[in-house]
């Protein structure tokens, strides 16, 4: 039927996309992860000498108000639909948090499709922490592409296995790889003031 879809159509498709995003990954922005699929925008209310506290769906998740106010879910506005953002990490979205990026960093760790190495803002490996670049990345090693990319314009697919083609520079010699990014456990800086 033209111009028709049905719930069932959507979530196949959603589906399709490799990872379970029936209820997405992130929000936009301004809005906060409200459960079943939906984000919802949060306001800060000043609720006088004896309020009723923040939100416990919201409290810790780093929502700030100020000035003592409190944060509560905003019954007046319309819930909007999560989506799917491909640079933060599949899993489930909790309640409060904006994404899952900012899930992870609120946890210290995020399961991600990664290629199992870290560099710095000059594109030096600092830490080769798993498959695939053990045994073939180094700390100091200079990444000069992937895909044909500089490092710094790659934006890596966290919820996909990629394909990766490698440059990199060491001790003035550069060397190609080619892997293929792994599900694995990353642990990322943790997010302070929660």
């Amino acid at each position: 039927m033209k111009g028709e879809t049905s719930t069932e159509t959507t979530v196949n498709q959603i589906q399709r996309q490799g990872a379970n995003l029936t209820e997405g990954n992130s929000c936009p922005a301004g809005l906060w992860y409200s459960g079943g699929g939906y984000c919802q925008r949060v306001i800060c209310i000043k609720s006088g000498l004896f309020g009723y506290g923040n939100d416990p769906q919201l409290a810790g998740k780093g929502i700030k108000c100020r000035g003592g106010a409190e944060i509560h879910w905003d019954k007046n506005s319309q819930p909007v639909r999560a989506s799917f953002d491909k640079t933060c990490p599949p899993g489930d979205l909790a309640i409060g948090f904006q994404n899952t990026c900012a899930q992870g960093m609120a946890r210290g760790y995020a399961t991600f499709y990664s290629s199992g190495y870290r560099s710095d803002q000059n594109n030096i490996v600092n830490k080769v922490f798993g498959d695939p670049a053990k045994g073939k990345l180094q700390a100091g090693d200079k990444v000069i592409t992937i895909n044909g990319v500089k490092n710094k314009e790659y934006v890596n697919d966290a919820q996909n296995p990629t394909s990766i083609q490698i440059l990199i520079e060491r001790q003035g010699e550069q060397l190609e790889f080619t892997w293929t990014t792994k599900l694995q456990r990353v642990e990322l800086p943790k997010a302070k003031n929660l």
